[in-house]
């Protein structure tokens, strides 16, 4: 079994890294105290606290197939997550968000797992980049 994920519908480059070392070093670039990763790493664990929030209804989501608030957990993530550099979970949710748009996808009641474990893979990715 592969570590990306797949939703058939959902359309996106699965060979991404799960981090973009370029937007990481301009967050790096940002911060001008001695520890250059201090506000990586709070930017962080608010992404981090503030997705969990919103995956906690991910199940109730998925299994009762709202579409639209699939697409609102993912939105809100995607963003925050290529802020951070997480380049395959951003391009993975945005292409949920266009799967939904599109009328491609259109039954979600199996996706939970697979959107929790590439929030799971790009957050363990960070953390391991960067110490935490």
């Amino acid at each position: 079994m592969s570590n990306t994920p797949n939703i058939s519908e959902v359309i996106y480059d699965a060979e991404l890294p799960v981090m973009d070392r370029e937007q990481i070093d301009m967050l790096l670039m940002v911060d001008d105290g001695e520890d250059s990763t201090s506000l990586v790493r709070e930017l962080f664990q608010l992404f981090n606290s503030e997705s969990a929030g919103k995956l906690d209804n991910l199940d109730v989501v998925c299994q009762a197939n709202d579409l639209t608030g699939l697409r609102r957990i993912v939105h809100f993530i995607a963003g925050s997550a290529g802020n951070l550099g997480m380049a395959r979970l951003c391009a993975f949710y945005r292409g949920i968000e266009c799967a939904i748009d599109e009328n491609r996808l259109t039954d979600i009641s199996n996706c939970a797992d697979v959107v929790r474990t590439e929030f799971k893979n790009a957050c363990e990715a960070f953390i391991q980049e960067f110490g935490l």
